[in-house]
């Protein structure tokens, strides 16, 4: 579609028009019209990026077109707020380089009408969190996490809002068990209580005040069902987390539920009738619009911000390090081909026996091709250190006895190969390097340091009690000095992981 001022307008309206015309079914209770507009777990994702989109190649996203969206539809649709579910940070470069100061700089322009935090909001720690926050000029909640140090919330639990004559209660909050999604010591002096009661009370004094309550979540579709069976007089439920792709509101004990995707492929609209004098959501509508980059007109303050954010770092990301002969294409629970060529990565740099790393910990696939430093950073946002620790035999085989009945966190490995039964998790083969594993020696490992803080998750047994060591790497700095040495990288999967 032409972006042209002359074509663009009419364009959008026309389509907007198709996507909104529809009658609603209100009966004869008098009724004000309002609009909830998210998104979530944008990721930092500032720039567009190719996708598919039921099955069509297509360029989406990028936070000047999603900010361009957004002010076309407030200027046509009644009464909207702006809702931003958490994890607005880490996952491209800029974000990690400034530590997320260049996403509340970005926000601070599109100016959401409420924002919860996320778990990724504290990767860089809470006191730099606490920093970012205090720069952001739009409101932002969490109801359920406390300071200890500080005394109190470390964020307000709600904030109240009207829109054509109807007011709007939101409460954030973020998921019971958050801690176990970030780094150790991510949540040093902080408390996470579970949100249930907490809401409960709160919408004990919130009813009287408006008229419906919104939860703003981050904790994923399954936490927000529980919220809505143990909270039912919530009205509306808008999720983060899980990047769900809900393209319709999922219903749960009477409460709709909504989530956007993730990185800025969807803008979610949830369209409410709303009768002010029970104080009730009499009717309502949802659905999901594609950031569609050649539908939308971006934002062009946002565009020259993000413009200047990445050309501080450009030269360096854009630089060519080596060519990829085959897609590194991730695998959330099997063996997959980029987990076993980091994992001999790693074992060849730190001179280790054994490798691990969880599979959530790669953020990207990378197509063949030429590969640039920016693919690299992309791959491994996190910048976790990886650690080194010892594991006798006996203890291994436990682990991956573990692994192989729980593969919902699921390593990828190097330096062993196992055979195991899925339904038993008995390990019916087991060799490191090469040979049989012997039960009470003692191998060398090295692991990211998600993995190790969480070794209870993932190995079904904690490593309290022993030695634990920094080996001075950062995963993204050990993948990209084994990539440029590399230069040209074959990648296959070689079954040293079987699971039957």
């Amino acid at each position: 579609m032409n972006r042209s001022t002359s074509h663009w307008p009419h364009a959008i309206s026309v389509c907007l028009l198709i996507i909104f015309a529809g009658p609603w079914s209100l009966g004869a209770a008098p009724s004000q019209a309002v609009t909830l507009l998210y998104w979530n777990d944008f990721h930092a994702q500032n720039l567009p990026w190719k996708t598919k989109v039921d099955g069509v190649d297509m360029t989406v996203g990028g936070a000047a077109y999603l900010a361009g969206l957004l002010d076309s539809l407030k200027a046509i649709m009644p009464g909207p707020v702006a809702l931003h579910a958490g994890d607005e940070f880490t996952g491209t470069p800029i974000s990690s380089m400034t530590e997320g100061r260049s996403q509340i700089e970005i926000l601070n322009k599109i100016l959401p009408d409420v924002f919860t935090i996320g778990n990724h909001e504290f990767d860089h720690g809470w006191p730099n969190l606490k920093k970012r926050l205090s720069e952001a000029k739009f409101p932002y909640l969490c109801c359920n996490v406390f300071d200890s140090a500080a005394g109190g919330r470390i964020a307000p639990s709600y904030v109240l809002l009207e829109r054509n004559g109807v007011k709007i209660a939101v409460i954030g909050l973020m998921h019971r068990n958050m801690a176990a999604s970030v780094l150790p010591g991510a949540f040093q002096g902080l408390r996470i209580d579970d949100p249930v009661p907490i809401v409960n009370s709160l919408l004990d004094s919130l009813e009287a005040l408006s008229d419906i309550q919104v939860a703003l979540t981050h904790q994923g579709v399954d936490e927000d069902q529980r919220l809505a069976r143990f909270c039912p007089r919530l009205d509306v439920i808008v999720g983060g987390h899980r990047h769900a792709v809900l393209k319709e509101p999922l219903v749960e004990n009477g409460v709709p539920i909504l989530q956007a995707g993730s990185k800025g492929e969807y803008l979610g609209v949830f369209e409410a009738q709303v009768d002010t004098a029970a104080n009730r959501i009499v009717s309502y509508q949802g659905r999901l619009i594609v950031v569609d980059d050649r539908a939308i007109r971006p934002r062009e303050d946002i565009a020259a911000l993000v413009g200047a954010q990445e050309g501080v770092a450009s030269a360096e990301l854009n630089k060519v390090v080596g060519r990829l002969m085959q897609d590194w294409e991730r695998e959330d629970d099997a063996e997959s081909n980029v987990g076993d060529w980091t994992c001999d990565a790693m074992i060849q740099m730190t001179g280790r026996d054994i490798a691990f790393i969880n599979s959530g910990g790669f953020r990207k696939d990378v197509p063949a091709g030429d590969v640039t430093a920016r693919d690299l950073w992309e791959l491994h946002p996190f910048g976790n250190r990886l650690m080194g620790f010892e594991l006798t035999g006996d203890e291994l085989k436990r682990a991956l006895s573990y692994q192989t009945k729980d593969r919902s966190r699921f390593l990828q490995v190097g330096g062993l190969r196992y055979r195991a039964r899925r339904d038993s998790g008995e390990i019916l083969e087991l060799s490191v390097g090469g040979q049989p594993v012997d039960p009470q020696r003692r191998y060398s490992v090295v692991a990211n340091e998600y993995v190790v803080g969480h070794a209870d998750k993932y190995f079904g047994f904690g490593l309290c009690g022993r030695e634990v060591t920094d080996l001075g790497w950062i995963d993204r700095d050990l993948v990209m000095k084994a990539f440029i040495a590399q230069r040209t990288v074959e990648s296959k999967t070689d079954g040293r992981i079987q699971i039957n």
